[in-house]
């Protein structure tokens, strides 16, 4: 696999709560929410649980649904015995390179994309309530982009004693490439402007610096995040 990752701190955040994994045959990208650094601390957790995690590929969806409940357990202690991190939890989206299948977990809004067959589809929903608006068929993506509720989250990591994660499995085979990316990254550059840039250039580090670029310049309004795998 050829990998290319880049996060940013953006134009106007004051510290990076966004996170990300390379970890052999999986990779994760993860965004934290709450104040006073709680955020980066959240995202931070659960990235280290997943990297230390012994997975067993005999199971894979079992060995998936452990690693994530504790990694969702050791944010929510965290903020239980820190009253300044009440409330902090994380998006968190992994992929798991497997023979000739890609285990997909997924919390919040943070996304992967597939290629496939020269387009590129978004394979995780958004847990959000202008996720669930726009599934309803009540708004459209370039509405819901804009919409004031757009960063509010339905489920997040570490939020509560049980999170409730989707799991998706798709074949290798398939799969041109896979990015995962936060909401600093797609609310800014385009679907169509994310699947150019893949395809358009061949080596994946230097895709995703100018994907952030692409970010920055129209305004970095929040953290970026963008991990490109190409199998």
């Amino acid at each position: 696999m050829r990998v290319g990752v880049m996060t940013h701190i953006g134009q106007v955040r004051a510290v990076n709560q966004d996170a990300y994994l390379m970890r052999d045959s999986l990779v994760a990208v993860a965004d934290g929410m709450g104040g006073h650094q709680a955020g980066e601390v959240a995202s931070r957790l659960a990235i280290d649980v997943l990297e230390d995690w012994s997975f067993d590929r005999e199971h894979p969806n079992t060995s998936l649904h452990q690693a994530l409940a504790k990694a969702n357990m050791r944010v929510f202690e965290m903020a239980e015995e820190n009253p300044n991190m009440t409330g902090m939890g994380t998006t968190l989206s992994l992929a798991w390179f497997l023979d000739d299948t890609v285990h997909i977990a997924h919390i919040g809004d943070s996304r992967v994309y597939q290629l496939r067959k020269g387009e590129l589809r978004q394979i995780t929903w958004d847990h959000s309530v202008v996720g669930e608006l726009v599934r309803s068929g009540a708004l459209d993506e370039e509405e819901a982009l804009r919409h004031p509720h757009r960063n509010v989250l339905t489920r997040s990591l570490g939020t509560s004693p049980i999170a409730e994660f989707d799991l998706h499995e798709i074949s290798l085979r398939d799969t041109e490439g896979l990015l995962l990316c936060t909401d600093g990254l797609y609310s800014l550059v385009s679907h169509q402007e994310l699947a150019a840039t893949i395809q358009e250039i061949e080596d994946p580090q230097l895709a995703v610096e100018q994907l952030v670029a692409l970010a920055n310049e129209r305004g970095g309004h929040d953290n970026i995040t963008a991990l490109l795998v190409l199998p």
